[in-house]
């Protein structure tokens, strides 16, 4: 359920973040269709409008008259001579022409103005700067706006690096007029659209790399549960496999009571209390992994008593504690905690085999206990593991918690991590290395947060 969840979600992402990508390349390509046909219709509002007074410029009513029939014949030169020689069609006759002109210089005046500022109007239209140069780079027309003679050397300065921006951002364009000679220079910048552009592939890489990492983390998290799932079924199985054989365990040890006759063997009879007891542990064991993979329950209670059980186990068990290991214990803390004290004994018991086990066979050593109050951040209770046992190397002690991680021949490697996540995860507490050196010891601290009420 949890793998069909995760997947749903996770295509869902996928599709949406897809959708956005498309959504948005679709805008950038209206926009830009949008941008051309803008273009377009300035172009063509450009011909439409220049075409008319162009034309009436060209035909302004400058003609040549001939001087017998009066016969008039247009001429499209600005600076025609006065008069010419030529053949008349409509007399038959080689005749004298004369220039004349029917519109005044005012009206000529008033078609160029028109002009000019129809290009400024168009230039206008364009959503980046655009500086006209002659060949000696010197600014002509800013934006439409004709630079005037007097304008101060500060500006004119001003107009220079403006140019000089411009041609980082494009090459620029010359200007030729009708006999291919070029008679100065269109410098010009780039509008929003086009620097937006620039960055769509950016953005592009940016959704895939987003939509892999969120691949890659999905199937990461989805290798994680897997694992966690195997191992929590394992330990159900375990727990499953361990209950009939205790069951079995449970009878005999009643009938053997039921059998013996009270103080009739005193040692039958203490071998019965200690096969109890280890039936009783041997429950416990598997209360905890049958709680594996479920919610625990906790309840407010005192650390001191679940610590001093599992001490007072060990202590009683001489196959667990050498002769040579003195546990020690000093309990000083006061404040209840919520916790399971099932698995929270488990992780007891976890830290104190890992301290026998790090004093050497046939050496004298001490684990020692202490749990104690701080005040600070509305309550906490310390519990702290010590022993002087061979320590861990600075070179592993990074890797303690990790699954699978042992020095020890035979271990699983789980003790340390299973601990952490309990206190951690279920517990909301904390759980590390607060010291280790080689040949001095090694010292772990748990961590839990004060439970309301009783004086917290």
């Amino acid at each position: 359920m949890w793998n069909i969840r995760t997947r749903i979600l996770t295509l869902f992402m996928m599709i949406v973040l897809i959708w956005l990508f498309f959504f948005y390349s679709s805008d950038v390509v209206s926009r830009l269709r949008q941008a051309r046909t803008k273009a377009n219709e300035t172009i063509a509002w450009f011909w439409a409008g220049s075409q008319v007074p162009l034309s009436s410029l060209a035909d302004i009513g400058m003609t040549y008259i001939c001087s017998e029939c009066g016969t008039t014949y247009p001429t499209y030169s600005f600076n025609p001579d006065t008069s010419i020689t030529g053949y008349c069609q409509t007399c038959g006759k080689v005749t004298e022409w004369y220039f004349i002109s029917f519109e005044g210089f005012r009206d000529r005046e008033q078609l160029l103005m028109t002009i000019r500022k129809l290009f400024r109007d168009l230039v206008e239209r364009l959503d980046y700067t655009t500086l006209l140069t002659d060949t000696e780079m010197r600014p002509q027309v800013v934006n439409g706006a004709a630079v005037t003679d007097s304008i101060s050397a500060d500006s004119l300065r001003v107009l220079h690096v403006l140019a000089r921006k411009l041609d980082l951002e494009n090459d620029p364009l010359p200007i030729t007029d009708s006999s291919g000679e070029t008679v100065g220079y269109l410098h010009y910048g780039s509008d929003e659209l086009e620097q937006e552009l620039l960055l769509v592939p950016y953005i592009e890489m940016g959704i895939i790399s987003v939509m892999v990492l969120l691949f890659l983390l999905v199937i990461r998290s989805e290798i994680r549960k897997e694992k966690e799932m195997s191992w929590i079924g394992f330990a159900k199985e375990t727990a499953h496999q361990l209950s009939t054989p205790l069951s079995s365990l449970m009878g005999w040890i009643e009938i053997l009571g039921d059998r013996t006759e009270p103080s009739a063997d005193g040692e039958l009879e203490e071998a019965l209390e200690c096969m109890e007891d280890d039936v009783d542990r041997l429950k416990q064991i598997a209360n905890r992994y049958g709680q594996m993979g479920k919610k625990p329950r906790l309840e407010k209670g005192l650390v001191n008593p679940v610590i001093l059980d599992t001490v007072h186990y060990f202590s009683g068990r001489p196959g667990l504690l050498s002769d040579g290991i003195v546990l020690e214990t000093d309990f000083r803390s006061k404040y209840p905690v919520n916790l399971n004290p099932v698995l929270f004994g488990w992780v007891i018991e976890n830290l104190l085999k890992n301290s026998i086990s790090a004093i050497k066979e046939d050496s004298e050593g001490t684990i020692r206990i202490t749990t104690r109050d701080i005040l600070e951040a509305n309550g906490k209770v310390e519990v702290e593991i010590a022993d002087n046992g061979i320590g861990i190397p600075f070179s592993h002690q990074k890797k303690i918690f990790r699954a699978g991680f042992t020095t020890r021949r035979g271990g699983w490697g789980l003790g340390l991590t299973l601990s952490k996540r309990i206190i951690e995860r279920h517990h909301k507490g904390s759980l590390r290395l607060k010291a280790s050196s080689p040949g001095k010891g090694t010292t772990f601290v748990i961590l839990f947060s004060a439970a309301r009420g009783d004086g917290v």
